[in-house]
Protein backbone atom coordinates (compact mmCIF):
# COMPACT_ATOMS: atom_id res chain seq x y z
CA UNK A 1 0.00 0.00 0.00
CA UNK A 2 1.61 3.14 -1.00
CA UNK A 3 -0.74 5.58 1.37
CA UNK A 4 0.09 5.60 4.92
CA UNK A 5 -3.13 3.85 6.18
CA UNK A 6 -3.23 5.64 9.48
CA UNK A 7 -3.50 8.72 7.68
CA UNK A 8 -6.15 7.50 4.94
CA UNK A 9 -8.45 6.69 8.18
CA UNK A 10 -7.51 9.39 9.90
CA UNK A 11 -6.49 7.87 13.17
CA UNK A 12 -3.73 7.48 15.54
CA UNK A 13 -1.31 4.55 15.91
CA UNK A 14 -2.52 3.60 19.19
CA UNK A 15 -6.07 2.94 18.79
CA UNK A 16 -7.85 -0.22 19.98
CA UNK A 17 -9.17 -2.60 17.24
CA UNK A 18 -12.95 -1.14 18.08
CA UNK A 19 -11.87 3.11 17.30
CA UNK A 20 -10.73 1.35 13.94
CA UNK A 21 -13.92 -0.32 13.14
CA UNK A 22 -15.79 2.50 13.91
CA UNK A 23 -14.04 5.08 11.50
CA UNK A 24 -13.72 2.33 9.14
CA UNK A 25 -17.83 2.64 8.93
CA UNK A 26 -17.84 6.72 9.35
CA UNK A 27 -15.68 7.09 6.23
CA UNK A 28 -17.62 3.74 4.24
CA UNK A 29 -20.86 6.01 5.16
CA UNK A 30 -19.40 9.31 4.24
CA UNK A 31 -17.88 7.61 1.06
CA UNK A 32 -19.82 4.57 -0.20
CA UNK A 33 -18.56 2.16 -2.84
CA UNK A 34 -21.53 3.23 -5.64
CA UNK A 35 -21.01 7.16 -4.86
CA UNK A 36 -17.23 7.24 -4.65
CA UNK A 37 -15.81 3.83 -5.79
CA UNK A 38 -12.21 4.49 -5.99
CA UNK A 39 -12.07 6.51 -2.65
CA UNK A 40 -13.98 3.12 -0.87
CA UNK A 41 -11.07 1.28 -2.31
CA UNK A 42 -8.64 3.03 -0.54
CA UNK A 43 -10.74 3.18 2.95
CA UNK A 44 -10.97 -0.63 2.40
CA UNK A 45 -7.25 -1.11 1.68
CA UNK A 46 -6.36 0.72 4.24
CA UNK A 47 -8.82 -0.87 6.73
CA UNK A 48 -7.81 -4.44 6.13
CA UNK A 49 -3.96 -3.26 6.98
CA UNK A 50 -4.73 -1.99 10.45
CA UNK A 51 -7.92 -3.43 11.80
CA UNK A 52 -6.35 -5.84 14.19
CA UNK A 53 -3.28 -5.19 16.51
CA UNK A 54 -0.98 -7.35 14.90
CA UNK A 55 -1.67 -5.45 11.49
CA UNK A 56 -0.89 -1.93 13.25
CA UNK A 57 1.95 -3.40 14.73
CA UNK A 58 3.17 -5.01 10.95
CA UNK A 59 2.36 -1.21 9.41
CA UNK A 60 4.06 0.59 12.16
CA UNK A 61 7.36 -1.64 12.02
CA UNK A 62 7.28 -1.46 8.29
CA UNK A 63 7.11 1.86 7.97
CA UNK A 64 9.82 2.43 10.67
CA UNK A 65 12.43 0.34 9.25
CA UNK A 66 12.67 -1.66 6.16
CA UNK A 67 15.68 -3.86 7.65
CA UNK A 68 13.17 -4.83 10.92
CA UNK A 69 11.36 -6.69 8.76
CA UNK A 70 14.27 -8.43 7.70
CA UNK A 71 15.65 -8.79 11.17
CA UNK A 72 11.85 -10.09 12.08
CA UNK A 73 11.45 -12.91 9.48
CA UNK A 74 14.84 -14.04 10.01
CA UNK A 75 13.93 -14.60 14.35
CA UNK A 76 10.80 -15.94 12.96
CA UNK A 77 12.92 -18.75 11.14
CA UNK A 78 15.33 -19.30 14.08
CA UNK A 79 12.38 -19.39 16.25
CA UNK A 80 10.46 -22.16 13.83
CA UNK A 81 13.63 -24.57 14.01
CA UNK A 82 14.82 -27.09 11.12
CA UNK A 83 11.19 -28.87 11.03
CA UNK A 84 9.87 -25.73 8.90
CA UNK A 85 6.88 -25.48 11.14
CA UNK A 86 5.08 -21.87 11.51
CA UNK A 87 5.69 -19.52 14.37
CA UNK A 88 3.15 -19.34 17.17
CA UNK A 89 0.74 -15.87 16.57
CA UNK A 90 1.71 -15.13 20.47
CA UNK A 91 5.26 -15.48 19.06
CA UNK A 92 4.98 -13.20 15.98
CA UNK A 93 3.07 -10.62 18.11
CA UNK A 94 6.29 -10.65 20.49
CA UNK A 95 8.59 -10.64 18.40
CA UNK A 96 7.05 -7.45 16.30
CA UNK A 97 6.51 -5.43 20.27
CA UNK A 98 10.35 -6.45 20.19
CA UNK A 99 11.13 -4.72 16.86
CA UNK A 100 9.50 -2.05 17.57
CA UNK A 101 10.83 -0.79 20.79
CA UNK A 102 14.14 -1.83 19.67
CA UNK A 103 14.38 1.17 16.03
CA UNK A 104 11.70 3.85 17.88
CA UNK A 105 13.41 6.54 20.18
Amino acid sequence: MAKDPFAVLGISESVDDATVKQRYLALVRESPPDREPDRFQEIRQAYEAVRTERGRLEVQLLQTRSHALSRLKLQCVEQAGGDRRRASEAAVTALLLDALRRVRP
